[in-house]
């Protein structure tokens, strides 16, 4: 699937491959590969907000389906677009989830007149449990906030959430996956365990 700023794809079983993103020439790269590799492919140009009831519309009923969601950054993973995906019968997530951006900016994003992270977690800092809690600990309590608001929606979150790193070992994001059934986790947690790093 694609991998680019503000993407989102779904999966539908061998053949079908609905790929989106913000920018037409990487939706148009996207498509020519896939195929060429033989998959069936539609196309969805624009913000992943505007696009994704298209998409799943798109998805046929009772179809098995992966959402994969490559956000450049936590402002494009906004949550409407996780909402309207979960509505599908059978859907399963990978989603990057990233870290550096949560760690390097929460400072910042407490401050109410910013909104970047408000798309990712609605109602985030009124949640914070308490004022004293340290800004060192800030960026763990978003990450398990927002897993819980995922698996308020029936999800269930894999405890196999494979660390990407950059060369100096600073956490880049975490690949999360959550589903409703327990077979696709069990095969989540067979293939995220594996020592090879690039899964996607």
């Amino acid at each position: 699937m694609a991998a680019y700023r503000e993407s989102v794809g779904c999966t539908v079983p061998f053949t079908d491959v609905l790929v989106g993103d913000i920018e037409a020439e990487r939706v148009q790269a996207n498509q020519s590969r896939l195929a060429a590799a033989g998959a069936n492919v539609q196309a969805f140009v624009g913000p992943a907000l505007q696009t994704v009831d298209d998409m799943a519309r798109a998805v046929p009923f009772g179809a098995l389906a992966l959402a994969y969601i490559d956000p450049y950054n936590l402002e494009y993973l906004a949550f409407p677009i996780i909402e309207s995906l979960a509505q599908l019968q059978y859907v399963d997530f990978a989603v990057h989830f990233s870290l550096m951006d949560l760690t390097r900016n929460i400072d910042m994003e407490l401050d109410p007149r910013r909104a970047r992270f408000d798309h990712t977690l609605p109602g985030w800092r009124a949640a914070i449990p308490s004022d004293s809690m340290s800004k060192s600990s800030l960026p763990s309590w978003f990450f398990s906030a927002w897993c819980s608001t995922i698996t308020s929606l029936g999800f269930t979150v894999s405890g196999q959430m494979p660390l990407i790193t950059n060369g100096r070992g600073h956490s880049i994001y975490r690949l999360v996956f959550f589903s409703r059934h327990p077979l696709p986790d069990r095969i989540w947690g067979d293939v995220a365990r594996s020592a090879t790093p690039d899964l996607f």
